[in-house]
């Protein structure tokens, strides 16, 4: 299995995204999942077998997050797509390609950033009462990564608490 977990976010503005910027954050969120899964693609080949597991975010879905800017929303949505190409792609040869769209995750990205008011705004949105925690995440990838999710490929599996729910 392949988790593709690596990402970086900017909170900027439109105007104040400058070509760096948009290459930085496309180049670790977009470009990165393409080449680390090209990169197993042989070896689940060579097996009949595999299971990609990508990370989007609400962002890519509501066009917007907390943190990042319009480019991060932009490489996110490019995640879904790339995933569901890649579903229909390679499951012929048994890889199935999914991604999770977390939503609020209490993480190191948040740690510090939040004022209290934020956070408490936040969390009051989101139906569940909670931001989530890397170990919800990983629940998600677990099951995603294992044969109890055998038959989903392509899929986009919310990680939000219900704060969006479409």
């Amino acid at each position: 299995m392949l988790v593709n977990n690596a990402g970086i976010t900017q909170p900027l503005k439109i105007m104040e995204i400058g070509g760096e910027n948009y290459d930085a954050v496309l180049d670790v969120n977009l470009r990165g999942t393409l080449y680390m899964t090209q990169a197993l693609i042989p070896h689940f080949r060579e097996r009949k077998t595999g299971a990609v597991v990508n990370m989007s975010s609400v962002s890519a879905q509501r066009g917007g997050g907390i943190f990042g800017g319009s480019h991060y929303s932009a490489a996110k949505a490019g995640v879904l797509g790339l995933t569901k190409a890649m579903a229909r792609e390679l499951a012929p040869d048994g890889i199935r390609v999914n991604a999770i769209c977390p939503g609020f995750i209490a993480t190191d990205i948040t740690a510090g950033k939040l004022t209290p008011e934020m956070k408490e705004q936040i969390v009051a949105g989101i139906p569940m009462g909670r931001p989530g925690t890397a170990e919800d995440v990983a629940g998600c990838a677990l099951f995603l990564a294992s044969e109890l999710s055998s038959y989903c490929t392509g899929t986009e599996v919310d990680v939000n608490g219900g704060s969006l729910i479409h």
